[in-house]
């Protein structure tokens, strides 16, 4: 590896052999060139995208010598694509990933019949990318076991006896630019005034016009301060003090408070499995490194090593 690209690589994880008792055995460079181009994903994504593909059909989308390229390979490139890239239809950007996968085959053919498979360095860095491949399949698979059906039905059961995270309250509010104002609205609330003709007279919200009102909502929805005051509220009472948020200051009335319908099972079942996935991911990969011997060096240290030995490099 050159020294310019030395600081860039330290950043990336190259291998998980260190939670590992023993080496893993020497490849050979037929099994290693079936993994040379394989995608490296973090560990978390790339199981949870096993788990979740694992009754999937093999779907043909290219031939590349007599060798097929299947659309689970294409969907794991396209999940690595930006952000802004994906809310584009799949159908204007569908075809240049097929390109890409058939040209890293044909070049991975090419290097091959290049002798690269015998260069040490090549080598190496092929192991690296097995590696990963061979750790993704192994937790893969132990995770699927202990993600069941009923496994998923308990989670779902204690989602449901939690009805604290979904209990929801309808508000209206007022919402002016300084306390003085705030205090005198809840003055005349005080004194009988109409909560609906105040937002509608004096609320710089886009509520206002509603008479303040912001329907039904639950925690997280709002900013911090305010979902603790209206939360806080009993059904037809207003906050006797101005809250404060980013947006000014506003006077609060709560309308009521409901525990909101919790999705199906169905509906529910791949943010249960995905949370499930996390869970025992963290503890299977906690049980390896509990049984393992390694050691890590701090990024300062390394960092430092690094810069020296570039600063070297540049004296010379």
């Amino acid at each position: 590896m050159s020294e310019p690209r030395l600081l860039h690589a330290l950043a990336i994880p190259e291998q998980l052999a260190q939670v590992r008792k023993r080496q893993m055995k020497p490849f050979t460079n037929r099994s290693l060139l079936q993994v040379l181009t394989a995608l490296c994903f973090p560990i978390l994504f790339a199981v949870s995208q096993s788990v979740r593909a694992q009754d999937a059909p093999k779907i043909t989308v290219a031939t590349v010598n007599g060798e097929e390229i299947y659309l689970e390979e294409v969907m794991a490139l396209r999940d690595r694509l930006p952000a802004d890239l994906l809310q584009q239809p799949m159908e204007t950007y569908f075809d240049r990933l097929v390109d890409d996968i058939i040209d890293s085959r044909l070049a991975a053919a090419a290097g091959n019949e290049a002798g690269l498979t015998e260069d040490p360095e090549i080598l190496r860095r092929m192991s690296i990318a097995a590696q990963r491949v061979l750790a993704e399949a192994w937790v893969s698979g132990e995770i699927r076991k202990r993600i069941t059906d009923a496994e998923l039905k308990a989670a779902y059961d204690t989602y449901i006896a939690d009805t604290g995270s979904r209990e929801e309250v309808k508000a209206r509010h007022i919402l002016v630019a300084e306390k003085q104002i705030a205090e005198d609205i809840i003055r005349q609330l005080k004194g009988g005034a109409d909560f609906i003709m105040l937002a509608k007279e004096k609320s710089t919200g886009p509520s206002g016009p509603n008479g303040g009102d912001l329907g039904y909502f639950g925690r997280g929805a709002m900013l911090p301060t305010f979902e603790t005051a209206a939360f806080d509220l009993d059904i037809g009472q207003h906050s006797e003090f101005p809250v404060q948020t980013q947006f000014g200051w506003h006077v609060i009335l709560l309308e009521d408070k409901r525990i909101a319908e919790p999705p199906s099972y169905v509906a529910l079942q791949p943010q249960l499995q995905q949370n499930l996935i996390n869970q025992n991911l963290a503890r299977l990969l906690d049980e390896l490194r509990q049984g393992a011997s390694f050691s890590k060096r701090s990024f300062t240290d390394i960092r430092s090593d690094a810069q020296a030995s570039n600063e070297n490099n540049a004296a010379n």
